[in-house]
């Protein structure tokens, strides 16, 4: 799981650890729409692609609203089940701007 403005989660409870951290947070709100679903023509693996809008309350307790772009990348198990193999999302407004080098 590569989340933004954190280092990536490559175990199961470093990725539980990021859901567990933006859903249970009080202020969670929104959700993710796919736009767009293509599946290999081997029938073992696909990408999903999409937008999201969350609201989540910041250390403070202040509602921040957020909204961006995803990829899932998901890989048929040999039980005929699927999981995501990477997840990766970014927002769309625009970082803070950096001060300049004098």
């Amino acid at each position: 799981m590569l989340p933004p403005n954190a280092p990536a989660a490559t175990t199961k409870e470093a990725i539980r650890g990021v859901w567990k951290d933006m859903i249970t947070n009080p202020g969670f709100a929104g959700g993710w729409k796919p736009t767009k679903v293509e599946v290999a023509k081997s029938g073992d693996l696909a990408y999903l692609s999409g937008t999201y809008d969350f609201t989540l309350n910041d250390a403070k307790g202040k509602p921040v609203k957020d909204r961006g772009k995803y990829v899932e990348v998901w890989k048929k198990q040999a039980d005929g089940t699927w999981k995501t193999v990477t997840d990766i999302w970014n927002s769309d407004p625009p970082s803070p701007a950096r001060p300049k080098k004098k």
